[in-house]
């Protein structure tokens, strides 16, 4: 139950009107989160590779939230036989790049990658996944309340951006995160 009251109340830390963007390094951000992550990280002998991450605009502690919450998801769904690793990546994009009905502006975008070798999802849910207390595993295996991935696309949301998620079952998944570079 404190789980789940944590997890509502990060979710409303979310919807909250104070939006200050602030450029910020995804490198640093990332590595507060592996430090933050430290424990759960030697625990599994899992590594998180990223090279040079871009320059974002976006709301630090939100940002922080939404990357924190999809390493700690490729952690959680790892495979037990196999050492977890996520590999994390960005490049920009330009805005004649872009396909105007993909894209909510016409604008240079942030495309930042998540990707994972753990267990995956069956592609028919790739949608449904975001949804509030959406969970795709069963609940003696992999603790949750199905308010992670919702937490993410709201943080998305907040950042006029957009985020898609492919999997397969056994094979890992991707998140793709576009968030316009200018707020």
């Amino acid at each position: 139950m404190q789980t789940l009251i944590d997890d509502l109340l990060a979710y409303s830390r979310t919807t909250e009107t104070e939006r200050k963007f602030e450029y910020t390094d995804l490198n640093k951000i990332v590595r507060e989160i592996m430090a933050a992550l430290k424990e759960e990280l030697q625990e599994k002998k899992a590594t998180v590779e990223f090279g040079h991450l871009c320059q974002v605009n976006v709301i630090p502690f939100q940002f922080r939230q939404l990357l924190q919450n999809l390493i700690a998801n490729s952690l959680k769904f790892s495979k037990l036989e196999l050492i977890p690793h996520i590999i994390i990546k960005s490049k920009e994009i330009k805005s004649d790049e872009t396909k105007e009905e993909t894209f909510l502006k016409p604008t240079d975008y942030c495309h930042i990658s998540i990707s994972d070798n753990g267990i995956g999802f069956d592609p028919e849910y790739k949608d449904k996944i975001f949804d509030l207390f959406q969970r795709l595993h069963d609940h003696q295996n992999y603790e949750g309340t199905g308010i992670g991935l919702t937490i993410v696309r709201k943080i998305i949301e907040n950042h006029n951006g957009i985020i898609t998620a492919t999997g397969e079952l056994g094979n890992g998944c991707t998140f793709d995160i576009f968030i316009p570079v200018e707020q």
